[in-house]
């Protein structure tokens, strides 16, 4: 029987511009839990809050970074391993100047003598705004593209839904979902903006490139956004829609193709189709606990205005994000930017138990990998220790996973390395959860040595800033990095 828990946690490529993080912000007060109805003209009262800014000639291209926990399943039930999808395709982010008149987001190519749109997100309703009418098939789209975002925000279907051609009624269904799926999710910034020129087409048709950012539950988070293609009937007094597609990068996005319900509670968004509906409040409360707690490992930054978790069904396991698991794969975690990431549970594979571990373990990642820019493979260890040095804290009780690292370490597969790198390909469960209880013992012994601020400055220095282990050390411990090391591999050996 295999004993303990590990995770594996893919790095951003280091293929980047610098980019600065967008400041978290969070409510004072969130309202209390409570099931969104299935309709989703519900409106909500929040005034709008003007966001942060957009980051400003700013592109940044990221391998997708994915925690995949994997469920063994030829083990017992209790046993869980962990392995690592990798993704070669990036997710992109764009910003350019701001319109003039402050508002946020990207501002569109405008026709001549065509003001700067306004502020997108504002509660205001469709037509509310008294400039002149756009003359341009692009100002036109935009202006049409900024009416169903003030509809959706203000909670309005019909509005929402009055942009799109009467010949389209499979995009009209689709897009009614995706109406329903973002009320749920709370939605409080929408900014979608045309990127270029449309490109007008025979038969008075055009198509054209937006830029989607958007917030759930509060307009001042750091902003998710997505790239994606719109086609449009232009013969008209007014263009209409004749296809939305869905994210080009990490796409589709849960709520762009399936119907969910959301809880939302004081630090979590959870959100889930309606086959596991009934799941959501035992697994808000269970989420909420592991936020607590990753709360307090937040040093560098605010954390997330709400982490977001979804819980996948088979289908949806399979067609979300367009990363393709493994069957046995349980959940993981996917950084939208460098400062969000959304969490994904496989509905099959993750019990109550299993699901407070989890999130302990993969909204660590979320507040201590936040505004990195860079490949974690050469701090693997850092990157998974901490993690695991979270969950095991929050649990209260012993480190289940001595039985791996005995077998790993007996085995003769340790070469009494700490600063190991992502498990080679090929590797077999129980080395790879070897392998990271390995790295949580040896972060364990450093918080018990030198004390838990210290062991969190040299995980910024090494991890986060990037510095070499041999300048991380004295600088965070006051002693060389080999007297670091051997003290932990003497560590490590005395436990097993």
């Amino acid at each position: 029987m295999m004993d303990g828990d590990g995770w594996r946690h893919a790095g951003a490529s280091d293929a980047v511009e610098s980019r600065p993080p967008l400041p978290h912000q969070r409510e004072p007060e969130p309202e209390p839990w409570r099931p969104m109805p299935p309709s989703g003209s519900h409106a909500h009262g929040e005034a709008y809050r003007e966001p942060p800014p957009a980051p400003r000639d700013a592109t940044f291209f990221r391998v997708v970074l994915v925690a995949a926990l994997a469920l063994l399943l030829l083990a017992p039930t209790a046993a869980i391993a962990y392995t690592t999808v990798r993704s070669g395709r990036p997710t992109v982010m764009a910003g350019q100047e701001l319109p003039g008149d402050g508002g946020y987001g990207v501002e569109g190519p405008r026709g001549p003598g065509e003001p700067a749109s306004p502020a997108a997100g504002r509660s205001a309703s469709p037509g509310a705004s008294h400039r002149p009418a756009p003359t341009t098939v692009a100002g036109k789209i935009r202006l049409a593209l900024e009416s169903q975002g003030a509809a959706l925000l203000a909670g309005d279907e019909d509005a929402f839904l009055a942009v799109v051609d009467p010949s389209a009624a499979v995009l009209r269904e689709d897009l009614a979902r995706r109406f329903g799926s973002l009320r749920q999710l709370q939605v409080k910034l929408w900014h979608p903006v045309p990127e270029g020129r449309p490109k007008t087409e025979a038969g008075g048709t055009a198509t054209v490139n937006i830029l989607v950012t958007y917030c759930f539950v509060v307009a001042t988070c750091d902003p998710m956004a997505l790239r994606t293609t719109t086609r449009w009937n232009v013969s008209g007094r007014s263009p209409t829609l004749l296809e939305f597609g869905v994210a080009k990068d990490l796409g589709p996005r849960p709520w762009e193709i399936s119907e969910l319900r959301s809880a939302v509670g004081a630090r979590v968004v959870m959100s889930t189709t309606t086959r596991y509906a009934s799941r959501l409040p035992s697994m808000l409360a269970i989420a909420e606990k592991a936020a607590a707690l990753t709360d307090t490992f937040a040093r560098w930054g605010e954390p997330p205005a709400r982490y977001v978790v979804y819980l996948a069904g088979p289908d949806e396991w399979s067609a979300w994000y367009g990363i393709k698991q493994e069957p046995w794969v349980a959940g993981f975690a996917l950084p939208l930017t460098a400062t969000v990431t959304e969490i994904v549970l496989n509905a099959s594979r993750v019990d109550a138990k299993q699901t407070l571990d989890v999130l302990r373990h993969e909204f660590t990642h979320v507040v201590t990998l936040a505004g990195v820019e860079k490949a974690y493979d050469q701090t693997w260890w850092l990157v998974e220790g901490i993690a695991e040095y979270a969950r095991v804290k929050g649990g209260g009780k012993p480190f289940d996973g001595l039985g791996a690292v005995r077998a790993y370490v007996r085995g003769g597969h340790w070469k009494n390395e700490i600063a190991m790198d992502n498990p080679p390909d090929g590797s077999s469960t129980a080395d790879v959860s070897g392998r990271y209880g390995v790295a949580y013992l040896s972060l364990q012994r450093l918080a018990d040595r030198f004390g838990e601020d210290r062991l969190l400055d040299f995980f910024d220095y090494a991890a986060r800033q990037g510095l070499a282990l041999g300048d991380a050390a004295p600088k965070a411990f006051g002693v060389s990095w080999d007297d670091v090391e051997a003290d932990c591999v003497r560590t490590v050996r005395g436990r097993v």
